[in-house]
């Protein structure tokens, strides 16, 4: 083997939160006695590795142009407040989090535009619901946590089948998970789809759905970990954070690099193999040609992401391997953000001055964002999701719809629209808000389904044992030391705080850290 391969106690392999989390704990976390990294932080060689020109993964946020505030989330974009790590996070580095508004607005669906009450007006509603059903729709049964309309009816369907769920903690649903029998089956042998067809009209099922805006909500993943995932978040409050969601990422690359870590973009790494002995250890193999030697790998990665380097390296392409890489589909999501000279949406009546709309149109939701003085407003135009992703693919092709604002972000630009998808998404806003829509200064748009992404978030498929399935990747072989973390295999997919829980289990069972004091 050539003297020449740079060789570093752990190499990362993913920009994103959960890789930038694990890369800065590895260079800076106190060691435990069992630790194989070296006690002294500054005398350990961490290298983190990414594949495209930014951090943040599928956190991406941008300053809209003409604009001198307002971001536009592409990726993921705020944290509950039981996401303890990532508020640890918010207040270590000294974070500015800010509240994110979810209020409901409007809602378009069967050709009939709703709002406010309407919403959840079975008297307007375009649907057939049972009695029981209305009731349910407006709140009114015991018991369900003060929700009406479409999270009501989820609530209600899980209660009946799990009394009290709704207050449980999370070790009553650990537990609810496991012993739980619906319909002769283990909650995790059916899929949402599933539950909720059994337990509702299909006339109940498509009001949820379509009040959603998106699927992927219902669609048919693991019950026994959609049921939590829904009901635990039915009445949570939400921040974001001011300078974008993504700043938490770039925080902590910047303290990874500042404490001696290294980075290196524009670096996609195709296969990690194990090295020759001696020295042992991996291989992690770059596009390049060349090669780093790593004592520990650490792959931050999605499930598409770990596919496209299976092949040829060691652990993720056996069967064993496969089979727990293929436990969870990704979800395709896109969203579509214009930019308005005004704020029209203030000027409807009523007006609307934050939170989102939903419609059973391929827009799926929009979401406003008022404006900044003297300059443009932002809108979240499309922020859909499954079928309605491969509905605005078809429009993709074409002349990129131009920005009016001199000097737009690079990566707003790169990310352009086309004036195709653009003409049919007013042509959507203005069914949804009856009103005609003016010309946008600018549009861009992110698609989650491109590789290497393969979706913006993950589900667990019917049939998985997820708890087992968790444990087992964080450590894939138990003879090789080669880790993998993220949301995509953790108890909180969708979340940040899946990465970074799932990468923490990782720095203290994988690397030997100890806990942080902040924690």
């Amino acid at each position: 083997m050539s003297t020449s391969v740079a060789s570093f106690d752990v190499v990362v392999v993913g920009g994103g939160p959960g890789g930038g989390y694990a890369a800065w704990r590895a260079q800076t976390g106190a060691a435990g006695a069992s630790s194989p990294l070296p006690p002294d932080p500054a005398q350990r060689r961490v290298l983190l590795l990414e594949s495209s020109g930014r951090i943040g993964g599928r956190l991406e946020s941008i300053v809209a142009p003409g604009t001198s505030n307002l971001v536009a989330e592409f990726g993921g974009m705020g944290f509950r407040p039981k996401d303890t790590i990532f508020s640890a996070l918010v207040g270590l580095f000294g974070l500015d989090a800010v509240p994110f508004a979810m209020q409901g607005n409007l809602a378009y669906v069967r050709g009939m535009r709703l709002s406010g009450g309407q919403r959840i007006d079975p008297g307007v509603l375009p649907y057939q619901l049972t009695d029981d059903e209305k009731n349910v729709v407006i709140g009114k049964p015991p018991g369900l946590a003060g929700l009406s309309g479409p999270f009501a009816l989820v609530a209600w369907a899980a209660d009946r089948a799990i009394p009290g769920c709704l207050n449980f903690t999370p070790q009553q649903w650990e537990l609810a998970k496991r012993t739980v029998i619906f319909d002769g089956r283990h909650l995790r042998d059916l899929g949402l789809w599933n539950f909720l067809l059994m337990s509702m009209s299909n006339e109940a099922f498509t009001y949820v759905h379509d009040m959603f805006g998106h699927f992927f909500e219902v669609a048919n993943w693991n019950c026994a970990e959609a049921l939590p995932w829904f009901v635990g978040d039915a009445n949570s409050t939400y921040q974001t954070l001011a300078t974008g969601y993504d700043t938490l990422p770039k925080t902590l690359v910047e303290k990874f690099c500042a404490a001696g870590g290294q980075l290196k973009l524009d670096t996609p790494v195709v296969s990690v193999t194990q090295a020759p002995t001696p020295p042992g250890g991996l291989l992690v193999n770059l596009a390049s040609g060349a090669s780093v030697l790593a004592r520990q790998v650490v792959l931050a990665l999605p499930q598409r992401a770990l596919q496209i380097i299976a092949p040829g390296s060691v652990v993720l392409p056996t069967p064993a391997g496969q089979r727990l890489i293929g436990t969870v589909t990704g979800q395709s999501v896109m969203k579509l953000f214009l930019t308005f000279a005004t704020p029209w949406w203030q000027n409807l009546t009523p007006p609307i001055q934050g939170g989102s709309s939903s419609t059973d149109l391929p827009l799926g939701q929009c979401w406003y964002f008022g404006a900044t003085a003297g300059g443009d407003s932002l809108m979240m135009a499309s922020y859909n999701d499954t079928l309605s992703t491969s509905y605005w693919q078809g429009l993709e092709s074409g002349p990129r719809f131009p920005t009016q604002a001199p000097n737009p972000p690079a990566l707003w630009v790169e990310q352009a629209a086309s004036q195709a998808m653009v003409s049919e998404v007013l042509r959507q806003l203005e069914l949804v808000h009856g009103v005609p829509i003016p010309t946008p200064t600018g549009a861009a748009y992110m698609n989650w389904a491109r590789d290497p992404f393969g979706g913006a978030f993950h589900t667990w498929n019917v049939g998985v044992d997820a708890e087992v399935v968790e444990a087992k990747m964080l450590m894939p072989d138990p003879a090789t030391p080669l880790y993998v973390c993220g949301d995509a295999y953790s108890s909180d997919e969708g979340w940040t705080e899946g990465a970074l829980a799932t990468a923490e289990q990782v720095a203290q069972d994988r690397l030997g850290l100890t806990p942080p004091p902040w924690l």
